[in-house]
């Protein structure tokens, strides 16, 4: 009789620091990277597919997508920190959307936007004066 299956097994396949919004620190995590293997006689021979990867936090074990390492720290700090309406002045909760006094949805700072307007060239004056 012979006993065969899968099993999964996970494996850290980077490491570094990044700012953790449950620690609200800058704090090592480990990218782990979740694989199911073919077992045979319950033994992990070789591995099958990836079944994904997610990030944890060495301090506070807290599992996040991937996609934490690329989101600047100011910007997870505006969303993890309380806010103010600025429509009504209300103080609201980190987790809200909008506004629990005069529900007006929760704007983030902007960045700068660059103009995208271009400046005129030569071929616009030559379209304006045969429209004309």
């Amino acid at each position: 009789m012979i006993i065969w299956g899968s099993t999964g097994r996970e494996s850290t396949c980077a490491s570094g620091d990044f700012f953790c919004p449950t620690c609200r620190r800058d704090t090592e995590y480990g990218h782990q990277r979740v694989q199911r293997y073919f077992t045979l006689y319950f033994i992990p021979l070789f591995p099958m597919n990836t079944v994904g990867e997610y990030v944890k936090c060495y301090s506070c074990g807290g599992q996040y997508s991937t996609e934490i390492l690329d989101i600047p720290r100011e910007q997870i700090r505006a969303l993890i920190e309380p806010w103010i309406c600025g429509r009504c002045g209300n103080n609201n909760a980190a987790e809200y959307g909008e506004c629990l006094g005069c529900r007006s949805p929760r704007r983030l700072a902007a960045r700068p936007q660059q103009s995208r307007i271009a400046p005129p060239s030569d071929d616009d004056d030559i379209i304006e004066a045969e429209s004309v």
